[in-house]
Order: structure tokens, then C-alpha cells, then sequence
């Protein structure tokens, strides 16, 4: 079973509950962890394990200079003015090319297109496999490297016998989201009481739709306030547990200790999330 953990916008809190369900469903489940959030990969800080594997990701192509031309002569081609004046010839700003390939096709003999290297995969060895990546600085494309990834898990699940595949995908409602719900067999979404998130996390439910896939949603961060938190239990469904705000959390998470391993009432509800992800999993066996 593949569930995806997602939410509107950032800060909400997704990686605490991501994290949490991974330590809490490997004690019945072989899993398999996915850090689908390739511009802020952070899972592999709080579960530290050995790095198996790493390889590089070409998931971008960029326009290089076969060899010298006048400026004129292409003057105009690139609409991202990715094509530059240097002493009277052309030359490439790989910053701003965006690799369409229009230079390549209207002037062949003087531009081609290359694959460039744009992130990392990284899978760990620990508690349970994990299956990370990161985008480089700069770079774009993180929805295809999000896609190498999920390639990248399903084949390892398959050698390890993975039965779920937990994958903490971005924020928002992006390429890499997209690329993060689409095969899966259930979402996570997480909202705290804030009109951003609440009308963010509402954006981020219509792709989980789109792709006809069933969801639950968690608050986090309850009783910072009533108006908010009585806004999502009216509006959203499937309302599977009630995070209260704990200034602990990120004191446990800055110590690498998921926070369901924490003491308290948040850590009971993580643990009663958990219960009623694990009652989802049996059902739909």
C-alpha cells in the first residue's frame, strides 16, 4: 500500500506526522520510507542511517555552444534571453536556459542540448529503508526527480517486500505533489487552524480527487484557535485525529527523536492517528 502525507502549505507539520506513522506502523509492517520533498529533504536527520546508495539525477537539459557564432545571427531566439552578447558572439547563461531547445533547432550547427546533473537520490540503511532526494541549489525540474525517486522506491519495495510505502511529499500543489499522490493508494493531509492553511490544504485535496484517491485529515497545532479548528472540522472529512500544539515537538525533531516517541498528549494523538492509519491498512488488504 502506498500512502502519501501532504499538506497545503509548509510549517503544518507534515513531517512530524510522516515521520511518526513511519516509527509507529514498522512495528507491524515492513515499510518503506520516501522523503519526497526534494527542495527540503529531512527525514534522513531524524532517522540517521547508513548511505547505501547515491546517485546522480539528470532530470534537465541545458544549452551549450558547439562552437562560435556572431550574436546577431541568433539574436532573438531564446524568449528566455538565455542567449548572450560576449565580444560579438553568442554565449549561453545556463542560469536563465530553461532547455526548450529552440537555439539547438534554429541554429544546429552552433547549439546543443545536454542533460545536467540537478539533484541527488539517496537511499539510507536503518531503523527501515529510506529513499531520499535533493534537488541542488538553483536547479529546477523537482517533479521529475521526485518521479526518479518514487521509481527508485517501488523497486526497492519489491526486493524488500515493502507492504506500505510511506511517502512525505512537498507542500503546496506543485509538480513535485503531483508526482508524490499520483499511484498512490491513500493520503494524509495535514492542516493546522490558520485561513492559509486551511484554504491551502483544500488546493492540495482537489489533486489528491483528481487522481480518485480516498484521504483523511489530521489538525495539528489544536488550541491556538476555536474559530479555525471548528472552520476545518466543518468544512473538511475525514477527520482521523487532533494534534494539540505542543512547544516540544520541535525541540524532539531538533533532536533527531520522531515525535511520537515524545511523552504527552500530542504523542497519545500521534499514537491514535497511527491506530486508525493502521484500522485503513487492514481494511483495504
Amino acid at each position: 500500500m502506498k500512502i502519501v502525507v501532504l499538506s497545503g502549505k509548509g510549517g503544518t507539520g507534515k513531517t512530524s506526522v510522516a515521520a511518526s506513522l513511519a516509527v509507529s506502523l514498522s512495528d507491524n509492517h515492513k515499510i518503506l520510507l520516501v522523503d519526497a520533498d526534494v527542495d527540503c529533504p529531512n527525514e534522513h536527520l531524524i532517522f540517521q542511517g547508513k548511505e547505501k546508495e547515491k546517485k546522480d539525477v539528470y532530470a534537465s537539459k541545458t544549452a551549450f555552444m558547439k562552437k562560435e557564432i556572431s550574436y546577431e545571427k541568433c539574436k532573438g531566439i531564446c524568449q528566455f534571453d538565455a542567449i548572450k552578447k560576449v565580444n560579438g558572439n553568442a554565449a549561453v547563461d545556463a542560469r536563465v536556459c530553461e532547455g526548450c531547445g529552440a537555439c539547438a533547432v534554429a541554429c544546429p550547427e552552433a547549439f546543443e542540448l545536454k542533460d545536467i546533473k540537478t539533484g541527488d537520490m539517496i537511499i539510507y540503511e536503518g531503523e527501515f529503508t529510506l529513499v531520499s532526494g535533493k534537488l541542488l541549489p538553483g536547479e529546477k525540474n523537482s517533479g521529475k526527480i521526485v518521479h526518479e525517486i518514487r521509481k527508485k522506491a517501488d523497486d526497492t519495495a519489491k526486493q524488500e517486500s515493502a507492504e506500505v510505502i510511506l511517502i512525505d511529499s512537498a507542500a503546496g500543489i506543485g509538480c513535485p505533489v503531483i508526482a508524490s499522490v499520483m499511484g498512490c493508494n491513500y493520503a494524509i493531509a495535514v492542516v493546522e487552524p490558520t485561513p492559509a492553511s486551511i484554504s491551502s490544504v483544500k488546493r492540495a485535496l482537489e489533486v489528491v480527487k483528481h487522481f480518485g484517491i480516498a484521504y483523511s485529515v489530521v489538525i495539528n497545532k489544536v488550541g491556538l484557535s476555536k474559530e479555525n479548528e471548528d472552520r476545518i472540522r466543518n468544512e473538511l472529512a475525514n477527520i482521523i485525529g487532533e494534534i494539540p500544539y505542543d512547544k516540544e515537538l520541535p525541540k524532539l525533531l531538533a533532536n533527531k527523536i520522531p515525535p511520537i516517541k515524545g511523552k504527552g498528549e500530542s504523542a497519545d494523538a500521534l499514537r491514535k492517528i497511527s491506530e486508525n492509519v493502521e484500522k485503513i491498512i487492514e481494511e483495504r488488504k
